[in-house]
Order: C-alpha cells, then structure tokens, then sequence
C-alpha cells in the first residue's frame, strides 16, 4: 500500500472523526482502497448508497 494512500486516508478519517462521524473499520478500508487506486471512485459512490438506502 502506498504511503500516500494510507496518510490521506488517515487524515480523512480524523477529519470525519472531529465532526462526531467516525468511519467503522468497513468504511475505513473501502476508503483506503479508493485511496490507493485499487477500486474505482464510481464503484465506491455506489457501493455506499446501496449500502445507506437498504430497507
């Protein structure tokens, strides 16, 4: 994993967590693979509104 990927996820997740939105484990690693190149970012976006408009 590049060191890049890892640091801008990190502080993504420091920011989300100082506005009482912390990332669970799950979110965390979706984001570092978008991060890395590793999962497309129109792959991410749909995976999380299906993931957040289940019933």
């Amino acid at each position: 994993m590049e060191k890049d990927a890892v640091k801008l996820t990190r502080q993504i997740a420091a920011t989300m967590a100082m506005e009482n939105m912390a990332l669970s484990e799950s979110e965390y690693d979706v984001l570092l693979r978008c991060a890395a190149g590793e999962q497309s970012i129109t792959l991410t976006i749909q995976e999380m509104i299906a993931r957040y408009t289940e019933h």
